[in-house]
């Protein structure tokens, strides 16, 4: 019985794995967007030069945006990066659940790209394949749903992030959905133009300056980085639908953590990029 469970589970894994990824290449692309205006002239030069090299799975030249959604591009023809897209911080609900989290996870992949990042001694094509990940690795980390996995009599080995936890209405099949696809902020399978994009990352800019996120921003750990998006995946994605019933109240809600994540993940990329690249 136990074998068929893990076949079971493999096989939902197989079959839900477009909607493992977040967010959608939209949002990945707005966290780009916004950390790329916020980046010191230096560094935006470096980082297009990294880009500019050709390497596995990317022989052509990447936009700073475009390198965003690169990640998740590949999932097929290089599986074993699948794993590093999120981290599984347990949600228990009235069962007993797995307190071990499993590694390599997307905190010890941002750990290891932030450290190729700043060795000056290894090649440039390593340190652009690099950058190409941890561009994206912010943006998951900064889903909810990509760190948690919720436990209950439901889901006895965890639900995959809200992949299994079924949202009544035809809009969006799973919780995970949701959020992927920036809580309804944008169309489903459509992308947006460069052009939306910028107006966008302009707007939500405004909305929320860096200042509001001092606090936030001083915390280099991303560990913690993982915990916060943990809390809110609890707060604003189980708790705000107990019924798997998306509310318009929950729906605004999670629009507005969306929002701020977004952000959030812009503006700590682009941190940590001018940090390292700022100074020729």
């Amino acid at each position: 019985m136990m074998v068929m469970k893990k076949y079971v589970l493999f096989f939902l894994c197989l079959v839900l794995s477009p909607s493992l990824f977040a967010w959608d290449s939209n949002g990945h692309k707005l966290v780009a967007e916004i950390a790329y205006e916020n980046l010191d002239s230096n560094a935006q030069k470096t980082v297009l030069q990294l880009l500019n090299i050709p390497g596995p799975g990317y022989p052509h030249r990447l936009s700073f945006s475009n390198s965003a959604a690169w990640a998740d591009w590949i999932r097929q023809d290089m599986p074993q990066y699948n794993e590093l897209h999120y981290i599984n911080l347990p949600y228990c609900a009235g069962t007993v659940c797995f307190q071990k989290i499993a590694s390599p996870n997307i905190v010890t992949a941002i750990l290891q790209d932030a450290a190729i990042l700043q060795n000056k001694s290894l090649p440039l094509n390593k340190k652009g394949e690099a950058l190409r990940f941890y561009v994206h690795w912010l943006g998951d980390i900064h889903q909810p749903m990509h760190a948690i996995n919720y436990y209950h009599a439901d889901y006895p080995e965890g639900d995959l992030g809200g992949n299994l936890y079924v949202l009544h209405g035809r809009q969006f099949p799973n919780l995970h959905a949701f959020w992927d696809n920036g809580c309804g902020l944008w169309p489903q399978n459509k992308t947006l133009s460069k052009k939306q994009l910028q107006v966008l990352a302009k707007r939500w800019q405004m909305l929320y300056p860096q200042s509001d996120f001092s606090v936030a921003l001083a915390d280099r750990d991303p560990l913690d980085w993982a915990k916060d998006s943990h809390v809110l995946a609890i707060r604003y994605g189980y708790k705000a639908t107990p019924q798997h019933y998306l509310s318009a109240e929950a729906k605004k809600n999670a629009q507005v953590v969306c929002q701020k994540q977004i952000v959030l993940a812009g503006y700590r990329l682009a941190q940590n990029l001018n940090a390292w690249y700022a100074t020729p």
